[in-house]
């Protein structure tokens, strides 16, 4: 489940870093309904939510250095979703959970080094977590669809990307991605 060659090559092209941020930025996206949606309300997590949602919003503004990222990749690497019990995230809800922080976390790193590895990062994260979708939900297309925003999110042949429509797209996504992962807890 890698990030497709073309993607890799627009992320690692010459003064490329806000290619990757964006990228990056749209990853998060459509992972970010996921974890809002799982974790807001729950008790102790408001503070958490507020931080994703927080540091979700300054990724699509590339007027912000995000200097602060490494603190920020510190902070979610503090959240319960990334410290599993011995056996391992077990439930839909938790396993789910973790991806959108683990994909939130580059994303923030990326954001502050424009590091095309970092990217593909983020990149790998959502295509693991919807390949492990798609085979758990009955003809969806999750992967596939994943693939084609990741195609989406770079500039391939020489087309620019709007990243306010862009944003709209994954976060719209991202509600079809939590809807589909509350259903399979019903």
């Amino acid at each position: 489940m890698l990030v497709e060659a073309d993607v890799v090559a627009a992320l690692r092209a010459p003064h490329a870093g806000s290619v990757a941020r964006v990228y990056a930025a749209a990853c998060a996206e459509r992972m970010a309904q996921i974890f809002t949606g799982l974790r807001a309300g729950a008790p102790g997590r408001d503070a958490d939510a507020d931080f994703f949602v927080d540091t979700m919003g300054r990724l699509w503004r590339p007027e912000d250095p995000l200097d602060d990222a490494p603190a920020r990749a510190r902070r979610l690497e503090q959240f319960p979703e990334m410290r599993p019990p011995e056996t391992g995230h077990t439930a839909v809800r938790d396993i789910y959970a973790f991806f959108s922080v683990l994909t939130l976390r580059y994303a923030a790193l990326c954001a502050v080094s424009g590091d095309a590895a970092e990217a593909e990062q983020c990149g790998h994260v959502v295509l693991t977590a919807m390949g492990q979708m798609q085979q758990n939900v009955a003809g969806s297309r999750f992967y596939d669809d994943e693939l084609a925003w990741q195609r989406r999110s770079v500039p391939l042949g020489g087309e620019t990307v709007d990243a306010a429509a862009l944003r709209a797209g994954c976060v719209r996504t991202g509600r079809a991605r939590l809807d589909a992962v509350l259903a399979r807890l019903k």
